[in-house]
């Protein structure tokens, strides 16, 4: 691992993130996987502005085997910074949409709407999972918000791999749909 200081700011270099990418380069002959690095990418720069608008700077970015990871100062946070810092990210993929679509860069564009979708889905390590635990903490105790969020969390993931294994059974999907349903059960428990 390769550990830069940056003011304070600790950004991370990890082993498996250049593995993965470098295997992902080598593997990938359509684009895909640089256009969601790159997509990817504009997104964290989504979330580290809403944060350094807000006065603040990232106490970490780590580049790790399954994306870029940022810890937000979310401790000194209001709930509401804290949601638009957790909504910024995909903010930036749905503006990008457009502007891809308008650029002739359909793929570009359809990368940049799944990755904002994606990230809003109510799963504990995505936004969208933050967003709602934040959304429920202010109704419900921590312990029942928990409970409420792991149950929407099955029953969204269960409608996910209901679709995702039909496609796949009917020729329509390929295998990356079935490691997303294994990734998301994964992610609940």
């Amino acid at each position: 691992m390769l550990e830069l200081r940056i003011g304070h700011t600790t950004i991370e270099l990890r082993f498996l993130f250049l593995a993965m990418l470098t295997l992902c380069l080598l593997l990938d002959e359509t684009g895909i996987a640089v256009m969601g690095l790159l997509a990817g990418t504009m997104h964290e720069c989504g979330h580290l502005i809403a944060v350094l608008l807000t006065g603040f700077s990232p106490k970490r970015i780590a580049f790790e085997m399954t994306g870029i990871r940022m810890e937000h100062p979310l401790s000194r946070l209001t709930n509401r910074k804290e949601a638009v810092v957790l909504l910024a990210g995909s903010m930036v993929n749905f503006i990008m949409l457009p502007v891809c679509f308008f650029m002739g860069w359909q793929a570009f564009g359809a990368t940049h709407l799944v990755l904002g979708v994606m990230n809003l889905m109510p799963f504990q390590g995505l936004d969208g999972g933050k967003l709602l635990s934040l959304l429920l903490t202010r109704f419900f105790s921590l312990y029942k918000s928990e409970k409420i969020l792991k149950i929407i969390q099955i029953v969204l993931n269960i409608f996910i791999s209901i679709i995702c294994i039909l496609l796949f059974y009917h020729g329509q999907g390929n295998p990356t749909m079935l490691v997303l349903c294994i990734y998301l059960w994964v992610s609940i428990f």
